[in-house]
């Protein structure tokens, strides 16, 4: 699994998705301020499936009670570009403070992770 370094955004703009998705999964360290940029440039059909993490399948929001949460999985498309996120700390962090990503795919997927 590889760590993916998390770029800030700022008025100026700031380069992303330039990393190649790891067959193993990546991870990148969230405070519950990043969005992960996927982008699958696949010339065929070829949709993939991002799956974010959950550590959880309770926590407790400040403003909102108690939350469940499950998996997220979400369907990127061939020639689409997402942003996914932001994770909520509580539910996406594992014990190191990171968010674990997997894919069902990636020739032609690259990420990015951009800190708003």
């Amino acid at each position: 699994m590889a760590t993916l370094t998390v770029a800030t955004a700022v008025e100026s703009g700031v380069a992303t998705a330039d990393t190649s998705a790891n067959s193993g999964g990546d991870e990148f360290v969230n405070t519950g301020r990043e969005v992960l940029v996927v982008v699958n440039s696949h010339g065929s059909d070829n949709d993939i499936n991002v799956t974010i993490t959950a550590q959880t399948t309770s926590f407790t929001d400040p403003l909102l009670g108690t939350l469940t949460k499950a998996n997220q999985v979400v369907a990127v498309n061939e020639g689409v570009t997402k942003v996914i996120g932001p994770f909520p700390t509580a539910a996406f962090n594992d014990g190191a403070g990171k968010v674990q990503i997997t894919y069902s795919a990636v020739t032609s997927l690259k990420v990015g992770v951009v800190q708003i």
